[in-house]
């Protein structure tokens, strides 16, 4: 049985071919009404330009899933292999047929001029009569109109249920980052105070606290982070500042060096309280 992209290969050959009897056919009709070269050449190319723009349009269709394929549950004959190869080959079939015999009887140009016709005729016939009739009797009967519904109830229900997914996965990311952010809050908080009274303690011994401090902003950067230690220098700066020693806020920074990259990522906050 052939393959879905060898049927679509399949597909291009054909499109090509009608593409190219249609226009033969085009240059055909011009050339018997006895107009000048200039005349039939400018009308076909407009005519050829219309047919490959519509040729385009079907395949695209076609290519993207819009067109020719139907599901056989619901489209019993129009959804089943052997009618799409059916589909593919009638216009082939219609020019040979068509060509054969204004070739036998006529010779080899009106050969292939009835190899034209017969495929944009074949082509007609099927794809914009006989289609189109057997996909409208396929989807009025009642058995099809059940399985049709019951897929579109299917999908629509799907679609839900992935929403309800999305909108549940969504409201528990919100909630952790919630429980997050007041745990950090209470982290940074509880930090804060801690540092500035070892920095207070420490004011006139600079070696008394430096490895309480150490310990802390360690503890801090494996658990929260580089910025969540910028963050709580920046407001154990602020608090020393308040109290007119800004210089203990430098010395916290002496002794935080060596955590992670404290030195080299240093926070805005953090900078502007050594100026």
């Amino acid at each position: 049985m052939l393959q879905e992209r060898q049927l679509r290969v399949f597909h291009v050959i054909v499109t090509i071919q009608f593409v190219v009897s249609a226009s033969l056919v085009m240059f055909w009709s011009l050339w018997q009404t006895n107009l000048s070269w200039w005349q039939i050449f400018s009308l076909s190319t407009q005519g050829v330009v219309v047919v490959i723009f519509g040729a385009l349009v079907y395949g695209f269709a076609v290519f993207s899933g819009a067109a020719g394929a139907r599901i056989e549950g619901e489209h019993p004959l129009s959804g089943s292999i052997y009618y799409r190869v059916f589909y593919l080959v009638v216009p082939v079939l219609g020019g040979l047929a068509a060509g054969c015999d204004y070739f036998l009887s006529e010779g080899i140009i009106e050969g292939v001029r009835g190899w034209a016709l017969g495929t944009v005729i074949a082509a007609y016939a099927v794809w914009l009569v006989v289609d189109p009739i057997v996909g409208i009797a396929e989807i009025s009967l009642p058995e099809n109109r059940r399985l049709r519904r019951a897929r579109i109830a299917a999908q629509k229900e799907e679609h839900e249920r992935r929403r309800r997914e999305r909108a549940e996965l969504l409201e528990r990311l919100r909630a952790q980052r919630s429980a997050k952010l007041a745990a950090q809050a209470a982290m940074v908080e509880k930090t804060t105070s801690r540092l500035t009274e070892v920095l207070l303690k420490s004011a006139d011994d600079p070696r008394r606290g430096s490895d309480e401090a150490a310990l802390i902003g360690l503890e801090v950067w494996q658990t929260a982070g580089m910025d969540t230690m910028k963050e709580i220098y920046a407001t154990v700066a602020r608090g020393c500042a308040r109290r007119g020693r800004r210089d203990l806020a430098a010395r916290l920074d002496y002794w935080w060096d060596g955590i992670g990259q404290w030195r080299q990522g240093e926070s805005a906050a953090a900078v502007e309280t050594k100026v």
